[in-house]
């Protein structure tokens, strides 16, 4: 059975897929991952962020990532500060910081992305001048 989106009454579900050859190395990552393997989870894990760029991604794709992580996550504000700064010195552009809020608001709600919203234009130094409570 495979899973769909549920639109209303409706369910619709996504066209089945070619199934595409897996590479060894990553059919082996992925299954390590998914048995929760210690040594593979402690090699992921244990790098400093900041020095840690996944194979298959470049610096500044690995840093939007992250940060898209630090959003679906509601992190703490310095969270946000730091996730936008390195995607910033890995090349991103603003545009680019603003396109994971967009990317990500069908995945994580609308709520999830205005709540985050003000903390990334607060990131790359845009004052948004919102109301306060109170």
């Amino acid at each position: 059975m495979r899973a769909g989106l549920e639109c209303g009454w409706l369910m619709v579900r996504p066209e089945p897929r070619e199934r595409q050859a897996v590479k060894a190395e990553h059919e082996d990552l992925l299954r390590k991952l998914a048995l929760n393997e210690e040594g593979v989870l402690a090699s992921l894990l244990g790098v400093g962020l900041a020095a840690a760029e996944p194979p298959g991604l470049d610096d500044k794709t690995a840093a939007l990532v992250r940060l898209a992580g630090v959003i679906a996550l509601e992190s703490a504000p310095a969270t946000y500060q730091w996730g936008v700064t390195a995607a910033l010195a890995a090349g991103a552009s603003d545009g680019e910081v603003v396109a994971v809020l967009e990317a990500l608001a069908p995945i994580v709600g609308s709520v999830r992305v205005s709540s985050a919203a003000p903390e990334v234009a607060l990131a790359i130094g845009c004052d948004l001048d919102l109301p306060t409570d109170g």
